[in-house]
């Protein structure tokens, strides 16, 4: 009796997938509304800063001491 050879394909072989009913781009428009969105976080500020209210509160904070303080004046140039 011989033995039936039994071998699985991995989720990586793309053969094993029916892509007859497939649509290219599907799903693209609402990635690029969700990576418009997403910031990445160095891992020292990730560390300081655990989620996203506290990256607000920061951010807030630091235009209302930007908007606080006086604008400096650009000098005029005289033309030599």
């Amino acid at each position: 009796m011989k033995k039936l050879e039994t071998t699985r394909s991995s989720e990586t072989d793309l053969a094993r997938y029916d892509w007859a009913r497939a649509k290219r781009g599907r799903l693209a428009s609402r990635a690029a509304k969700a990576s418009a969105l997403l910031r990445i976080l160095d891992a020292d500020l990730a560390a300081r800063f655990p989620d996203s209210r506290t990256v607000n509160e920061s951010l807030r904070a630091l235009v209302a001491i930007e908007d606080a303080m006086p604008r400096k004046r650009a000098r005029r140039r005289r033309a030599a």
